[in-house]
């Protein structure tokens, strides 16, 4: 947990920032938290409800309400960050995988049992697990593993994830069982990158036959295969026989119901109608924790409220702007009167992770209207400017987030339009680089437990997401980021990145309001309810308590 740093201020000016911040909070509705605060005490890691002393039970149908819906089931092709994601995870794996109880960031066998890494760290040679299969029944052979990561290293194909094929070179099946992979040059996080959903496993035979037809009914490696699909609506998958862990998944099929309505979730959670919501509104955690039907889950992922800045746009492509805006939010009453004091004040750019520097090292940005107001003053518009702020419907809090930020850069001559849209819309005009600024994502979660991927995002424009669509370019950021890389030393790791974490700080391409707790809630008789260190949960480990006779 990091220390709060706030710029001292008078009396008067606290009453002042609290009250107008909390009328915006309470006048936009959806539950503000009002300055009360909730505790996460207890609610890290799976259920621990007396129902699920037992030994795991087999069978049931579970219904999950999610927040992020469903666009596409192409593992190359993701659309709506993780409505696509979570839905990857249940019906396809790769080679390895994070750990999935959640208790580590390692990495961990998945359908290779085993690896081994030459001294130079370019050569991997992967040993599949004997007898795997997909879940139509056919062999997971070695030459369907070097077709898919070659796939995944081919940016013609792979070309929104890219980035994490970074150093990639190509893939050969060896024997049957035993696949081997040359890199161009050591990359630190290789493994991570391949446990991740471009990497996943699929029936080379199958995708060469069928195409984009493949994906209306997609064959792969993972606990349940996808039944129906309804776009817009839901998505529901059923047990695979063939999965390669023994005897699970236990559940007989899981059903995914788009919901982007915060209240709308809680409501099915409490009738009954579902058994597991996510992204728990902050507000009513405290509400929800005093309900016994419910159990309140969280989980530390790197999870933030990562604010897009587009640099196309002048005033934003000033760095003098982009540091005033920083100076202009004041975190600590944001996370008070919206986030129930669950944020912590972030001193990156990016999501929280475990190799970040301590705010002793690299200091968060302060709450400091006066400094705000000279850097404006030495930008290039000193009178303010006019902009527009992108954000999700659905979800109570970003109305509110939005609130409070259109008061707070407005007291520094920055006038923002607020413009609330569907999260896929909101989302697709990130990607085509269509706003001023914005939250793009509904629940912005990194992909990978380390920083490469995102950092090279960021700063890396050989990857062709013209600086995470920021558009933003710094060399001497791109080169530190490309030798971090390639630094296999965690030692020397961790130097480099408090580094480039103080660089991008400092140049802020983009901003992080709030590093935040990911959270979800589940009836007390759904058991085994494991979430990875990136917040998934693939519910193979999930099952339903027996109801007392």
């Amino acid at each position: 947990m990091r220390k709060t740093t706030q710029h001292m201020r008078t009396a008067g000016a606290i009453l002042i920032s609290s009250v107008s911040i909390a009328v915006v909070v309470s006048g936009c509705g959806g539950g503000g938290g009002g300055g009360s605060t909730a505790s996460l005490s207890g609610l890290y890691g799976p259920s621990k409800s007396d129902a699920c002393s037992g030994s795991p039970v087999r069978g049931g149908n579970l219904v999950y309400e999610r927040q992020a819906a469903t666009q596409t089931t192409d593992p190359l092709n993701p659309r709506n960050g993780n409505g696509d994601i979570f839905a990857y995870n249940l019906i396809y794996s790769g080679l390895v995988r994070s750990d999935p109880t959640g208790q580590t960031n390692k990495i961990v066998p998945s359908l290779s049992d085993r690896w081994t890494v030459s001294p130079d760290g370019k050569t991997y040679t992967f040993h599949l697990r004997p007898g795997i299969k997909f879940s139509n029944g056919q062999p997971v052979t070695s030459d369907d593993v070097a077709w898919t990561l070659n796939r995944f290293g081919n940016p013609k194909i792979n070309g929104i994830m890219s980035a994490v094929a970074i150093g990639f070179g190509n893939a050969t099946a060896v024997d049957p069982s035993t696949v081997r992979v040359q890199l161009t040059k050591p990359i630190a996080s290789f493994l991570y990158n391949i446990s991740i959903w471009p990497a996943f496993i699929l029936p080379k035979n199958l995708v060469e036959k069928e195409g984009n037809a493949f994906y209306k009914h997609p064959v792969g490696t993972g606990p349940f295969m996808m039944k129906e699909f309804a776009k817009g609506s839901h998505i529901t998958f059923a047990r695979n026989p063939n999965y390669w862990e023994a005897g699970k998944p236990y559940l007989d099929s899981v059903r995914f119901n788009f919901v982007s309505d915060s209240n709308t979730r809680i409501l099915a959670l409490r009738a009954g109608d579902a058994h597991v919501m996510d992204v728990v509104p902050f507000s009513q955690v405290n509400s929800l924790r005093a309900d016994k039907s419910i159990v309140v889950q969280a989980a530390k992922v790197p999870l933030f409220l990562g604010l897009w800045l587009n640099h196309l746009k002048a005033p934003l492509a000033d760095l003098n702007v982009r540091q005033a805006m920083q100076y202009a939010i004041d975190r600590p009453l944001l996370n008070k009167q919206i986030f129930a004091g669950l944020g912590t004040i972030p001193n990156s750019v990016l999501m929280g992770f475990s190799m970040d520097a301590p705010d002793s090292v690299v200091k968060p940005y302060a709450y400091d209207v006066a400094k705000a107001k000279q850097l404006m003053a030495k930008s290039k518009f000193p009178h303010g400017f006019s902009t527009t702020l992108q954000y999700p419907a659905g979800t109570d809090f970003y109305k509110q987030l939005a609130l409070a930020l259109q008061q707070e850069f407005g007291a520094i001559g920055i006038h923002v339009k607020l413009v609330e849209q569907d999260t896929a819309t909101v989302t697709n005009n990130w990607f085509t680089r269509k706003f001023d600024m914005s939250f793009p994502f509904a629940s912005f979660t990194s992909d990978l437990t380390v920083p490469d991927e995102y950092a090279d995002f960021l700063a890396n424009w050989n990857n062709g997401f013209h600086g995470f669509e920021t558009s933003w370019r710094n060399p001497t950021i791109q080169k530190q980021v490309l030798q971090f890389e390639t630094t296999r030393s965690d030692s020397d790791r961790a130097k480099l990145w408090a580094q480039i974490q103080q660089a991008l700080l400092t140049q802020t391409p983009a901003i992080a309001v709030l590093h935040l707790p990911f959270l979800n809630a589940h009836l007390p008789d759904v058991c085994g309810t494991n979430l990875d260190g990136l917040g998934s949960d693939h519910l193979e480990d999930t099952w339903f308590a027996k109801k007392a006779a």
